[in-house]
């Protein structure tokens, strides 16, 4: 059931993502936010569509799910601002019941100041649809609990994660996504909150929904708003 109703969230954000082409223009990377959730097990990685790149910064180089996080990231052009990072076992371990999903979520890049910090890539195919999926963890304590970010890409800025839960429950991951623009590139701002604030990313992931949508995907651009999608691609590569 757990698995049925993540796979419909998923697909109502690739659905707004999809209509949120028309209201944006053709330069624009929007990224349409997901609500952030508490991380709890190997179903939070998505594997939806086809792998593009990730990122497990300062960490290990290890599976979860079926898709390798990469501690030497293959995000293409990865380059971020993040000015400082710590290895594995330094922040809590979410207490999942995967040892390696513990692992990588256990190191991360932060930031030595109270200003936002950038995440960006490039290497992109224009006119697909991205998703991008982040995780923040550290629940140490209570106090270090309390601490939260958002996430902007382009113009549009996700609700609050908080990095961890309770005295030392696990942090929050979120799922965007976006159609890459002309450029081929993305950039996310990662902003602190106001308790502690230091900017902070654990793991992240880039997958492309274009090649390979799910079944339920599949109904859904049968629909008109999916053909005016696949009208537009098509014009793309005639021009």
């Amino acid at each position: 059931m757990k698995r049925q109703i993540s796979t419909s969230i998923k697909t109502i954000a690739l659905c707004a993502a999809i209509a949120g082409m028309h209201t944006t223009s053709a330069n624009a990377a929007n990224v349409i936010w997901q609500t952030p959730t508490t991380i709890s097990g190997v179903s939070d990685v998505s594997t939806l569509g086809n792998y593009f790149g990730s990122w497990a910064p300062n960490g290990s180089t290890l599976p979860v799910n079926g898709v390798t996080f990469q501690a030497f990231s293959d995000l293409p052009g990865l380059g971020t601002s993040f000015d400082n990072s710590t290895g594995p076992g330094t922040f809590a371990s979410p207490g999942t019941s995967d040892g390696n999903y513990n692992t990588l979520l256990t190191a991360g890049a932060f930031g030595n100041t109270a200003s936002s910090y950038t995440v960006n890539w490039s290497g992109m195919t224009p006119g697909d649809l991205y998703l991008v999926e982040l995780w923040v963890n550290d629940g140490r304590n209570s106090t270090v609990n309390q601490r939260t970010e958002t996430i902007t890409g382009d113009a549009n800025t996700s609700a609050s994660l908080a990095y961890g839960s309770g005295s030392s429950g696990p942090g929050q991951f979120i799922i965007g996504t976006f159609v890459a623009d002309n450029s081929a590139g993305e950039t996310l701002s990662l902003n602190p909150g106001a308790v502690i604030p230091s900017a902070q990313l654990n793991l992240m992931q880039v997958r492309d929904l274009t090649p390979v949508p799910e079944p339920t995907t599949l109904a859904f651009l049968a629909t008109g708003t999916g053909a005016l999608f696949f009208g537009f691609r098509r014009k793309d590569r005639a021009a």
